[in-house]
């Protein structure tokens, strides 16, 4: 595998591991979640923040059930990696799963509930994973290939597919998370 993309997935990882104690457990993906509804404004016990939680429920179990091959709770960066290599590289099992878990954030994302998430919106999800304001407007640019003004759960999720799967740099995908964590 390409450098680059190793790079990439040990650096999701890294996100992931909220608390950096080596291993992404349940209370990481929480974690995630609250920052999430924290940037937006939105409350846990919202309609919103609820399915929110709740997705982000549905994907630690996908995750543990592809990637924590010894059955602890934990997912170890090896595991994480061999995964992630299996998934989207290898045309993986995580597809129709994907498809839901995105489509949840992105109803969070949409504040304003015009069934769009416009560069306003999708800018708030960017600066709670890091990217400066110029990398959030780069970073919208990239992801609506389609330049509606709207980024898509299509394009998002060509996007992830993306990250994980094309080495090169300036693609849709290399923009899902800081530019800077992506460079080896």
């Amino acid at each position: 595998m390409k450098q680059v993309l190793q790079h990439r997935i040990d650096s999701t990882f890294a996100h992931y591991d909220v608390n950096r104690n080596g291993v992404i457990e349940l209370a990481d993906f929480y974690a995630l979640a609250n920052r999430l509804l924290r940037a937006f404004g939105e409350p846990a016990s919202s309609e919103r923040g609820r399915d929110l939680i709740e997705a982000y429920d549905r994907f630690w179990e996908l995750l543990v059930d592809h990637c924590d091959a010894d059955r602890d709770g934990r997912i170890g960066p090896d595991e994480y990696r061999d995964a992630m290599i299996e998934a989207f590289v290898d045309h993986g099992p995580f597809d129709a799963d994907l498809l839901e878990i995105v489509s949840s954030l992105l109803v969070l994302v949409d504040t304003n509930g015009d069934g769009r998430v416009d560069a306003d919106e999708f800018r708030v999800l960017l600066r709670a994973r890091g990217l400066s304001e110029e990398e959030c407007g780069l970073a919208f640019a990239h992801l609506d290939t389609d330049g509606d003004g709207a980024i898509s759960v299509q394009e998002y999720i060509a996007a992830v597919r993306d990250y994980y799967t094309n080495p090169a740099e300036d693609t849709p995908g290399s923009w899902l998370y800081p530019k800077a964590l992506q460079h080896t």
